[in-house]
């Protein structure tokens, strides 16, 4: 499984790379919460493309009386990613948390030399690669060969805006639709506060790839900021995906609170 590819400049350094899983994929995801401050979280492991950049920093810490994972890209761009198998139509209520220290105005997902976003959450989902057109599956294939890894069918990433695009807009990563990129946050007037979401993967993939999922396969967390060359810093929340149907829609799709 490919989880974060060429989706943002990922990048790791020569010799660092963790070997491949062997264990099979989880039926949940993996809680940061569980792994001891100071150390990479249980069940989730780095993932880099590119070896040219440095890779984001990423920790287990205290966080009032809860433990969180705590990232910090310096002009890098190295996700964390889980191997799941879990069906979307049983477990399709997303929760997920966040808060970072800055989101940079310059930081666009819609434009690749401004693809920087201080946060993301992302959803990889499995599927019949030969439905795909010809563009993509070509695509795929070069990711595969330079890379040996395949990348999943489609790919759905919340993301922290730096304030360009408006909320609940959706835009196609430059190299292939099957990576879309979903607003949930965007700007600088909410930083520093713990945001809290719930999110109806069914709806929105839906919505954004105009069909039904297939299985979720993976996971991933990314703060990346090669393309700005800037320094950002975020912290995550367990991320869990739930039985129960998700709330309405709150103002702004996410309620500012402190974890402590």
């Amino acid at each position: 499984m490919a989880l974060l590819s060429p989706l943002a400049g990922c990048a790791t350094p020569p010799g660092t790379e963790p070997a491949e899983d062997t264990a099979a994929p989880a039926s949940a995801v993996p809680p940061f919460s569980a792994t001891p401050a100071g150390a990479l979280p249980a069940g989730w492991r780095p993932y880099a493309m590119r070896r040219d950049l440095k890779p984001t920093r990423y920790v287990v810490v205290q966080d009032g009386a809860h433990k969180v994972l705590h990232a910090r890209a310096a002009a890098s761009a190295t996700g964390l990613r889980c191997a799941v198998q879990i069906d979307p139509a049983r477990f399709r209520s997303l929760r997920f948390s966040w808060r970072v220290r800055e989101a940079p105005s310059q930081a666009d997902v819609g434009v690749a030399e401004h693809d920087d976003c201080p946060a993301r959450l992302i959803l990889a989902f499995g599927g019949d690669d030969a439905r795909l057109p010809m563009r993509d599956r070509l695509f795929f294939e070069q990711v595969e060969l330079f890379t040996g890894q395949r990348l999943p069918f489609a790919t759905l990433m919340y993301v922290w805006d730096g304030g360009t695009h408006a909320l609940e807009s959706v835009h196609r990563n430059h190299r292939s639709a099957r990576i879309q990129y979903l607003t949930v946050e965007s700007g600088a007037h909410r930083c520093g506060h713990w945001l809290h979401y719930e999110r109806d993967i069914v709806a929105d993939y839906q919505r954004v790839f105009g069909e039904l999922p297939g299985p979720v396969i993976g996971v991933g967390v990314l703060t990346d900021a090669d393309a700005l060359k800037t320094d950002l810093e975020a912290w995550y929340g367990d991320i869990t995906l739930s039985p129960q149907p998700p709330q309405p829609p709150r103002p702004h799709q996410g309620s500012a609170a402190s974890t402590g």
